[in-house]
């Protein structure tokens, strides 16, 4: 590609020329051709696979993102009706018994062991995946995305595979324990962290500065995306054909990004030839992340980008909490339907997939907005939505209060963008790859600690955890606040 291409006039030269420079095979076993780019005044180091000539464009890791949330979440689901047929089976000595939906229903104290057995699993799984996660984040800055993608797809195929042979009936007898091999297989791959930390690295490389929030939005909705098709699709299926023959889909839908992995043309900041994986992969590098988020920037770009991380952390933990919680609030205690409770998650997956990315487009062609002010409206929204949902004398609460929540999706694009502007293009795998392990960590966390504060409150107010992520809201907005008023000072100064 030209070296006068510039992304941030949002064009690509016609005539694009390829250097004939060629590398050798880095991890991927591939001969790669090298081109440059000029983004945002950053020079792109360009690397072509095969006979692809695309330019780099975001798109691709949108397809392969849904591709792959879809199957991890399917293996979550699977795993969780997997624990609950043995936990079952074990109590009752009978399968068909257990898969009785009615049957279920008669015995909750069942699911109490499900969600004890699965916190073990994701404590297990947890340390794994971030060890890997740290260790590729460099692998992303320096050489490419196409490897660290690859391989939470395999993990994710090799278990969906396990979880199949375990499920069958002749195995049902195995004791509860053997699905730590599940974890482990998972986990040893890198697993959703490592998804999270390629695809918004990559997508961070290739936004032009312009169109930033929205480029980051739709990666948030791409895999906001998996998880509903991956929810949408698994229980039928189930139903129809059994948990074995899912497991062994799912295992076909894992490896579905391979071909779209292929058209993606990756690229780097990085023009050293000589890297390759065994330069990067280290256990030395796995500090780096933490190192890059603390070391001293210019101006006040290191404490906006704390700050930014404390406000996610806070926004992101009360949408942990509240979805965490949103089945027994609605089902149990609203009286909402089975069926009426899928229409409350389809209403609130649209919102955030489709509502969310076409207001960031109607912004940034049209109004043009600042975006701290998109970032500002969108946390207040989100903490009047919690506030709104437990009143009970204000008609239609529920359904006002997760159309004001479901806009978070607005404030992770911008404080993904504001993430982008406080660091360099070399380091998006540093970043994103500390940013997937807030996501991970403070996620679980904030599910497992306002479920609990739930069940504690349920008998004085059930809506007391909704007040908790609101207050979590009020705390992510004040960060927001506080980096705002940085950058402006900062430009007025300047």
């Amino acid at each position: 590609m030209s070296a006068d291409t510039d992304y941030s006039k949002g064009e690509l030269s016609a005539d694009t020329d390829y250097s004939n420079r060629e590398l050798s095979a880095d991890a991927d076993g591939l001969i790669a051709n090298t081109g440059e780019c000029d983004t945002d005044g950053e020079v792109l180091v360009i690397k072509q696979r095969w006979c692809c000539h695309l330019p780099p464009s975001p798109y691709p890791m949108y397809l392969a993102n849904v591709f792959c949330i879809a199957a991890y979440y399917i293996n979550s689901l699977l795993l969780q009706d997997l624990l609950y047929n043995k936990i079952c089976y074990q109590k009752f000595q009978n399968l068909s018994l257990c898969t009785d939906s009615t049957f279920s229903t008669k015995h909750p104290e069942l699911q109490e062991v499900v969600v004890k057995w699965y916190n073990y699993h994701s404590a297990l799984s947890i340390p794994l995946t971030m060890l890997l996660n740290l260790m590729l984040s460099s692998y992303c800055d320096k050489i490419g995305h196409k490897l660290p993608y690859l391989l939470p797809c395999l993990g994710t195929a090799l278990s969906a595979v396990y979880l199949a042979v375990i499920a069958s009936p002749q195995f049902i007898t195995w004791p509860l324990p053997t699905i730590f091999v599940f974890s482990i297989v998972s986990s040893a791959f890198g697993s959703f962290p490592t998804i999270l930390m390629t695809s918004f690295s990559y997508c961070g490389l290739v936004a032009r500065v312009d169109n930033r929030s929205l480029v980051m939005g739709l990666c948030e909705a791409s895999i906001l995306v998996g998880v509903f098709i991956g929810n949408l699709i698994t229980g039928p299926i189930i139903d129809s054909i059994g948990l074995p023959s899912m497991a062994y889909i799912n295992a076909g839908i894992s490896l579905l990004p391979l071909p779209v992995l292929i058209l993606l043309t990756d690229v780097t900041t990085e023009a050293n030839l000589s890297n390759n994986w065994r330069n990067v992969v280290k256990l030395a590098h796995i500090l780096d992340a933490f190192k890059c988020v603390f070391k001293k920037r210019e101006g006040s770009k290191r404490l906006r980008l704390n700050l930014v991380f404390v406000s996610y952390t806070c926004i992101f933990m009360a949408s942990a909490g509240a979805s965490g919680n949103s089945f027994l609030y609605l089902v149990k205690s609203k009286g909402f339907s089975l069926t009426l409770y899928s229409v409350f998650n389809s209403y609130s997956a649209i919102l955030k997939t489709i509502s969310c990315p076409l207001i960031l487009y109607v912004c940034k062609r049209f109004i043009k907005p600042q975006e701290h002010t998109i970032g500002l409206v969108a946390i207040s929204c989100a903490a009047i939505g919690y506030i709104i949902v437990p009143i009970d004398i204000l008609p239609y609460s529920v359904w006002i209060g997760v159309t004001f929540f479901s806009l978070d999706l607005l404030a992770y694009a911008v404080i993904r963008s504001i993430q982008l502007s406080c660091c360099e293009k070399n380091e998006l795998g540093l970043i994103f790859a500390y940013d997937a392990i807030i996501q991970s960590t403070f996620g679980l966390t904030g599910s497992i600690g306002i479920k609990a504060l739930y069940s504690a409150t349920l008998t004085t107010w059930n809506g007391m955890y909704l007040a908790i992520c609101a207050l979590l809201t009020i705390i992510s907005l004040s960060a927001f606040v506080w980096l705002s008023l940085l950058k402006l000072r900062e430009k007025f100064s300047n």
